[in-house]
């Protein structure tokens, strides 16, 4: 029975930090750079204000990743495509609203034009949204996270001189792929004083190939991962904890109708607290099925939660711990040899 394989030969990922904004800041953590500049959220009706928020421009990404809830969501998706069913978008207009709804509450905090997608799925519009966004909240970074299919160096220029103040590129395929998309990051490379930019690189990625096939193999990855509340097999050595999570107390997720979800795990719009077209983003915020989840967390009571209570995340602290677990793990299914050769 073989060991565990070490993090690097294991995970196959790798993380490339290709510009920054200026020297001073190139220590700052580049994917939440507002929490590296002493960011205090605001009180609203006696809760503090989240300090990032994801917003659902476009619902649909163009890959199907295996440790991604997306991988079985998507043909539904595809088949109405080819009927010329259009994807489901948020206007502008309701954009707007939110934006000015958060600059109604001095929110200063992350702000994201993305969420359960590919946020350049949206290309068309996202310089319009991220010009929005800087109009109406000078002093909030704007980050998204993209798969790079659809990034060219314009379009990436043109984000950035709108506002957009952070950018992560996922590289799912192979060294070829993530040779090309350095390629179009590359003018912007070293201090370009406007953007934070990484080239993030997990090759333990399938694209799941036709409807309704089954992943039976693993995805596992650094301790960071996690099986998106149960939906999918990331990390199956990890065990759900029964502790806190941050997440529905300094996070909030909107979809592309209004709908507040529960965080950035629920693609199938299981949890739902209320909706911002119809109510004020604090009204929400600040709700009886907000706070619920809240409390019944930091009781350490996950088990009592929809969604939370299938949900593996945060269930090592460190690396280190997670690896002697999954020693242990692997000994226990027998299966040393078979993952170590799968991934």
């Amino acid at each position: 029975m073989s060991k565990a394989p070490n993090e690097v030969d294991f995970y196959r990922t790798r993380d490339i930090i290709v510009g920054v904004p200026s020297e001073d800041v190139a220590t700052h953590d580049p994917l939440n750079p507002h929490l590296s500049v002493g960011h205090r959220p605001p009180i609203v009706n006696g809760v503090p204000l989240f300090n990032q928020i994801q917003i659902q421009t476009i619902e649909f990404c163009n890959l199907k990743c295996d440790f991604c809830p997306n991988h079985y969501l998507i043909w539904d998706r595809l088949d109405n495509k080819k009927k010329g069913i259009p994807h489901k978008v948020m206007s502008i207009e309701n954009y707007t609203k939110i934006v000015k709804n958060l600059a109604d509450l001095n929110f200063t905090g992350r702000i994201s034009p993305y969420l359960m997608n590919e946020p350049l799925m949206d290309k068309d519009r996202m310089v319009e949204l991220i010009g929005i966004t800087r109009e109406h909240l000078p002093e909030s970074p704007i980050k998204i996270n993209t798969n790079g299919t659809g990034l060219t160096t314009k379009l990436l220029g043109d984000m950035i001189d709108a506002g957009l103040t952070s950018i992560q590129v996922d590289d799912y395929f192979d060294d070829k792929h993530a040779e090309r998309l350095y390629k179009q990051l590359k003018p912007f490379e070293g201090v370009n004083g406007k953007c934070f930019i990484t080239l993030n690189s997990n090759y333990n990625v399938n694209q799941v190939k036709k409807r309704n096939q089954k992943v039976t193999e693993p995805h596992f990855g650094p301790f960071t991962y996690w099986n998106r509340a149960g939906l999918t097999n990331v990390n199956p050595d990890m065990p759900v904890p029964q502790k806190d999570c941050v997440w529905p107390t300094n996070h909030m997720v909107i979809k592309h109708d209004g709908d507040v979800l529960l965080c950035c795990c629920d693609w199938e719009y299981k949890v739902v607290h209320g909706n911002v077209f119809t109510d004020r983003i604090e009204e929400v915020w600040t709700n009886a099925s907000f706070q619920h989840y809240r409390d019944t967390l930091k009781q350490g009571r996950r088990d009592k939660l929809r969604m939370c209570r299938k949900c593996n995340k945060g269930s090592f602290n460190n690396e280190a711990d997670r690896l002697e677990n999954l020693k242990v793990w692997m000994e226990k299914k027998s299966i040393g040899e078979s993952v170590s050769e799968t991934i």
